[in-house]
């Protein structure tokens, strides 16, 4: 270890700060920096002192809590939005969101005592506040990683390496290591460094891998102590990783200031049996009917505001949506009047706020970023897009405050063109509407979804992910956009190079590394001097459906229309030239994966099997043919695919030929059709298929194709409080997980290796995802149905790890007990020759965080009623 807890964060206090006293000494900081620093002389601070280096070890500590630098960042480099989301400060203009630097003009909440800058920058505030932020931090990436199935446990004590600058950097990940890493750049930089590789730099070019290396091997407390400080704060006199329960301010003048023991940040609602617990849950629709606003307490786990909708259904429901999970909580038959602060517990400061600002007040018809009261809407780059679903089974509703270029329409597989309208129409009680209408084969209605207050002119086919053609011919038509089509040759639009001053780039702000933010625009002139060591691009939260990138036949970066010859080129500059943090902060998830994969292509990021084609769409001029391809054993992957739309498969004289608009890409199989490709050698990442349908080119069914990974890829940065999926997993139809039998076929280890001792089977031949002697953990892994044959109820645990009651499904089936994750394509795990009346409590666990076993349709109640017995 490189010392204890105490050691690092001075060392991190240290080196934040500036207020370095080695690195003082040794020249490296100077008189005139900690002037700045500070905010005057030694000598108008401290009057009788000539230099820095006169200032005994207590005023050197001091003046670190005070150290100020050139974005108003404070002590630890405490920023605004940091204490506003730890619950110490409040403000609607802060850096970040409408300022170009912490002003510190917003109000104090006296938390802790503190009511003022002044008193914030002092031992006994930031020692608090410190690993406060800590546990905050590291709550986040745990809740992160737990969604892509990750225990922080397994990653501690590893080495990674990253790519930093286009050079691979490997490190050691340590938990003070990750901790300081989160401080630099925020839990969800962290996160994503830990999930996807993206390595990421702070205002001054400070890479994250730096802190990583730099500050890890401490000694540090158990991550549970720290996450519980932030939560709860921590009885008596202990702050985590103190001397002896105890951290004294370096100064040694001062007793630390204790948060008082029943405090929390996210929330007033105190312990409940009637608990609505709201986490992550892929698609779940939830209906409570028997909330009491008397004594009941909505818990929300680590969701920012961001990503949390909260208003009224058209029946007075309250409903908690998280629209790009597509998930929905509703209380049934309680309005957002009849709930209360003490209803309310939200880890996040950000959604707490967003909640009690919308409850008792006599609620809302409809989502609160488009209420008729008055109010101005939040901000639109934190408020999270919407997608509505239409299908075959979709049933009739009015959509109320649509946004046009935020929120989407998905037409999904199965609506065809014959089976679909979209028209204008005025004058009822809606007032103006647009109105999409499914049929059935006989042209009997099915349903009517229809957009209040909008018009046909305020619509793009950016607002449209359509899976058929005629579908979406018929909304281009309707909406009077042009689908345009190449000229002579069908080989792909012509490039056309355009800086002639008509529409000029525009430039949004200051990129990170000190140069110019340009806004990406295929319809702006080309950008002219773009440099690559200092610049960025801007894609804002614009759609996938409505931009690409693609690479000229010259090899230079071009910002595409999927839907017409539409382009912007960054004149002079190839891939090559770029990182993933140039393309900044993406806001439209898809785009977001869409623009990795395409760059990880271009820097050979990302796996490359040789029994498998992959195919691309953003090389202009490149048209491929493939002799020797065998459908039966070769495979066929769109994971660096770089677009949604406009996709094409189609046999020809020559073969089966792969195509993409606008780059005119294609990929000819010589020799093969169609009707010989089998969805489960055909690979895309979830995204694709289960939200684009890309899939549909193939006539294949999204459920039949197979999903790997993407997150070994490039991403760029997501917006505060938004991940980046793709981690799901699955074998195609008839494929076997990972080269065992296919689907249908038995396999049992023991009958590998002649032992009959306790084993798991998933199927692929190998050893289980989890091991398993005394315990069974349950973790997510994409449609995986595990078996396990010797489950020992009188010594044998099952643990629920980071799932949640909505997420867990339980039933007997053919002398097994099942439980099924739900929302994971199936997977589930079988314990054969097991009942729910053979358990006892001593077989269950789960996190001390979680409620899953207790509370109302958890564990022990779907137990109980196949039988099991709770008191027995």
């Amino acid at each position: 270890m490189n010392g204890t807890f105490q050691e690092f964060l001075d060392a991190l206090r240290a080196f934040e700060s500036g207020w370095d006293r080695e690195r003082y000494e040794a020249g490296i900081i100077v008189d005139w920096q900690l002037d700045q620093w500070a905010g005057g002389t030694v000598s108008e601070l401290f009057p009788g002192y000539t230099s820095w280096s006169q200032l005994t070890e207590a005023e050197w500590d001091a003046m670190a809590y005070r150290s100020m630098n050139s974005l108003g960042f404070v002590g630890y480099q405490f920023g605004e939005a940091l204490l506003i989301d730890l619950g110490w400060y409040e403000a609607d203009v802060f850096y970040g969101a409408g300022a170009a630097r912490n002003t510190w003009q917003g109000d104090w909440t006296g938390r802790n005592g503190v009511d003022s800058l002044e008193e914030f920058m002092t031992a006994e505030a930031q020692e608090i506040a410190i690993r406060e932020a800590l546990g905050f931090n590291l709550d986040v990436i745990v809740n992160g990683l737990a969604q892509s199935g990750i225990r922080i446990e397994e990653l501690i004590g590893q080495t990674a390496t990253y790519i930093d600058n286009g050079v691979p950097r490997t490190v050691g990940l340590t938990l003070t290591g990750i901790l300081a890493a989160a401080h630099l750049r925020g839990a969800w930089g962290t996160l994503a460094l830990l999930q996807n590789g993206a390595v990421s730099q702070d205002e001054y070019g400070t890479s994250i891998l730096r802190y990583v290396d730099q500050f890890g091997g401490y000694d540090a407390p158990l991550i549970e102590e720290l996450i519980a400080f932030y939560e709860t704060g921590s009885p008596g006199d202990e702050l985590p990783g103190g001397h002896e329960g105890t951290t004294p301010p370096p100064s040694g003048d001062a007793d630390p200031i204790d948060p008082p023991a029943d405090e929390t940040l996210g929330g007033t609602a105190g312990p409940s049996s009637g608990d609505v617990l709201i986490d992550w849950s892929w698609g779940s629709q939830v209906d409570i009917h028997d909330f009491n606003p008397q004594t009941d307490v909505v818990r929300i786990a680590w969701i920012g505001a961001a990503n949390l909708s909260v208003y009224e259904n058209a029946a007075g429901d309250a409903v908690f949506a998280v629209p790009s999970n597509q998930q929905t909580t509703t209380l049934i038959g309680v309005g957002l009047d009849d709930l209360s602060p003490g209803n309310i517990d939200a880890r996040d400061g950000g959604a707490e706020a967003l909640v009690l600002g919308l409850i008792g007040d006599g609620g809302h018809s409809h989502p609160p970023s488009h209420d008729d009261d008055g109010d101005p809407e939040p901000p639109a780059d934190q408020t999270p897009p919407e997608m509505f679903m239409v299908s075959l089974a979709s049933a009739s509703r009015t959509i109320e405050g649509f946004r046009p270029g935020v929120d989407m329409i998905h037409v999904e597989a199965g609506v065809t063109g014959d089976r679909f309208e979209i028209f204008e129409e005025s004058g009822d009680a809606l007032g103006l509407t647009v109105r999409i209408v499914v049929t059935d084969a006989q042209g009997q209605d099915l349903s009517t979804t229809i957009l209040r207050g909008v018009a046909l002119a305020d619509l793009s086919l950016g607002d449209f992910m359509v899976a058929d053609q005629g579908v979406r011919n018929e909304v281009a038509s309707a909406i009077g956009a042009s689908i345009s089509v190449p000229g002579e040759g069908g080989g792909g639009f012509d490039i056309v190079y355009d800086s002639d001053g008509s529409n000029p780039p525009t430039i949004t702000g200051t990129a990170a590394a000190g140069g110019v933010r340009w806004r990406a625009d295929h319809n702006a002139d080309d950008l002219v001097g773009f440099d690559p060591a200092r610049d960025e691009l801007d894609f804002g939260s614009t759609s996938v459906h409505g931009m690409i990138v693609t690479k000229t036949p010259a090899g230079e970066v071009a910002i595409d229309s999927p839907w017409s010859d539409a382009v912007q080129v960054v004149r002079g500059v190839s891939f090559d030239d770029l990182t993933i943090e140039k393309f900044g902060v993406v806001g439209n998830e898809h785009l977001r994966q869409d623009l990795g994969a395409v760059l990880s292509w271009e820097l050979g990021v990302g796996p490359i099997e040789a029994d498998t084609l992959y195919i691309r769409s953003h090389e202009y001029g490149v048209a491929e043919t493939v002799h020797g391809f065998d459908p039966e054993t070769m495979k066929l992957s769109f994971l660096y695919f770089g677009t949604r739309e406009r996709l094409n498969a189609e046999d020809a004289p020559e073969g089966l030929t792969i195509s993409s608009l606008p780059s005119g890409q294609s990929v000819t199989l010589a020799g093969v059709s169609l009707s010989d490709l089998s969805p489960g050698r055909v690979e895309f990442h979830f995204d694709q298929v289960m939200e684009d349908n890309l899939e549909a080119a193939f006539g294949f069914d999204q459920n039949d194709v197979a999903l790997v990974d993407r997150t070994s890829l490039l991403t760029p940065a997501a917006p505060p409080g938004e991940t980046t999926d793709g981690h799901q997993v699955r074998p195609g139809a008839g494929e076997p997980p990972s080269g065992g039998e296919p689907d249908g076929g038995s396999s049992d280890p023991s009958d590998d290796d002649g032992s009959s001792g306790d084993g798991a089977d998933d199927g692929s031949g190998q050893p289980p995802a989890e091991p398993f002697g005394d315990e069974v953990v349950l973790t997510w892994n994409w449609g995986v149905v595990e078996t396990f044959s010797m489950f020992d109820p009188a010594e044998d645990v099952i643990d629920f790890g980071n799932l949640g009651a909505a997420q867990i499904d339980i039933t007997e089936e053919g002398g097994a007990l099942v439980i099924e994750i739900v929302g994971n394509g199936g997977r589930a795990y079988r314990f054969q020759d097991l009942a729910a009346e053979d358990l006892s409590l001593s077989n269950l666990r789960a996190p001390d965080w979680s409620s899953v076993l207790e509370e109302a349709g958890g564990v022990v109640d779907q137990l109980t009623a196949l039988g099991f017995d709770p008191l027995g």
